[in-house]
């Protein structure tokens, strides 16, 4: 991530939380939602007879369910779920980007579209997501527009144009697809699967013909619908500033009908099969030693909104539980770079406390790391200050 694309996440940013204080007073029991879910994600982390009671129910409800260990496991299951396709389409999915799964597709000769227009961006602009739910958040218009002329020779003008452009092979793809690959925001002990978008791709993920792989963390768990879309409803707010998405999907299992003589019949519409993979992935070893309370988080990102640090360093330190989440699993991020200014845990809506683990799984003294994080933050932010005021000056 250059200065340049630095600068223009910030601005992302602030729009986020412009947005958020705008959309606060409509939401009048937020408190009351607020401590619902830290008490549901505490009871429902690393509970094994949820999670058992949820596996049961998602069979008995049509789901094929399989369980990986690690992420070459859950690669291993994908690839013989999807057989001898050779196309697929996915939806957004942070647990993918966690086991590298595009990567590892495409070197066995399967094509992976992204769906989501952030996500397909960046994956034709060979970028890094900048923010979970907003990928691409880190490039400006003027960039994506000059990358897209330079790489595929296509002059496009305005948001319009180029959603257009990156619709057009989207589609083309999801009409070829027979398979599609989504993540999950939530599963519940009644066997459902929720998920959450705003672009209405995920329709289309859902709906191939032939299978729907629904890939999931065994963090995902809750206890019911009920606390699932209170969940949702958090997420939203803290990642967009809107109250709801577009769409909040709740599939309970394959289509079905018992029209004739009440006797159930399934596989009406699509997908004809439904198979989820829950991942483990160092999640049970890393909940029972010390980082339970990393796995609370629902992925609205409002702590890499507001981490000082990733907006100076970037992908050095990726900011907020992200940052730990790239240290313990592809060991990048720079814990060192963590000013422990605690601005995660104050923004985070269950007050995961982002600081205290980043200090126990850092090397080195604390004075040590506070000194070294303070002096090379304060030299990277005044020069990026500069930098914005200089091109304030140049556009007028």
């Amino acid at each position: 991530m250059n200065d340049i694309q630095l600068l223009s996440m910030k601005k992302a940013f602030e729009e986020v939380k412009r947005r958020q204080r705008q959309n606060l007073p409509k939401i009048g029991d937020l408190d009351n939602r607020l401590k619902r879910l830290k008490d549901v994600r505490e009871r429902s982390v690393g509970n094994k007879k949820l999670m058992d009671a949820a596996i049961k129910s998602l069979k008995e409800n049509g789901f094929n369910v399989f369980f990986a260990e690690d992420s070459s496991k859950a690669i291993e299951i994908i690839k013989k779920e999807i057989g001898k396709e050779r196309l697929v389409v996915k939806s957004k999915s942070n647990i993918t980007k966690e086991i590298n799964l595009v990567k590892e597709l495409e070197a066995d000769g399967i094509e992976v579209v992204e769906t989501d227009i952030g996500d397909r961006l960046i994956q034709l602009l060979n970028e890094n997501p900048s923010h979970p739910t907003g990928p691409a958040v880190h490039l400006s218009l003027n960039q994506i527009s000059s990358i897209l002329d330079k790489k595929y020779g296509v002059r496009l003008n305005g948001p319009k144009e180029i959603i257009k452009f990156l619709l057009k092979d989207v589609k083309e793809s999801i009409q070829k697809s027979k398979i599609g690959i989504s993540g999950a925001n939530a599963i519940t002990a009644e066997g459902s699967i929720l998920v959450l978008h705003n672009e209405g791709n995920i329709f289309e993920v859902a709906n191939r013909p032939e299978k729907w792989i629904i890939v999931a963390g065994i963090d995902k768990f809750y206890p019911n619908i009920e606390e699932a879309i209170n969940s949702a409803k958090i997420q939203t707010f803290y990642a967009t500033g809107n109250i709801v998405p577009s769409f909040i999907e709740i599939i309970s299992g394959v289509s079905k009908t018992a029209d004739i003589e009440k006797k159930l019949i399934k596989g009406i519409h699509n997908p004809k099969e439904c198979t989820v993979i829950l991942i483990d992935n160092k999640r049970k070893y890393l909940i029972e030693n010390g980082y339970k309370e990393l796995f609370h988080c629902i992925g609205c990102g409002n702590c890499v909104i507001n981490c000082p640090a990733y907006r100076v360093f970037g992908e050095e330190f990726k900011g907020g539980r992200f940052a730990l989440y790239s240290a313990f699993y592809e060991g990048k991020s720079n814990l060192k770079l963590c000013l422990s200014c605690k601005r995660c845990k104050k923004n985070c809506p269950l007050e995961i406390d982002i600081p205290k683990m980043i200090s126990n799984a850092r090397e080195g003294s604390e004075i040590y790391n506070f000194l070294l994080s303070h002096a090379k933050w304060i030299t990277r932010a005044v020069y990026l200050e500069f930098l914005s005021l200089y091109y304030q000056i140049m556009e007028g």
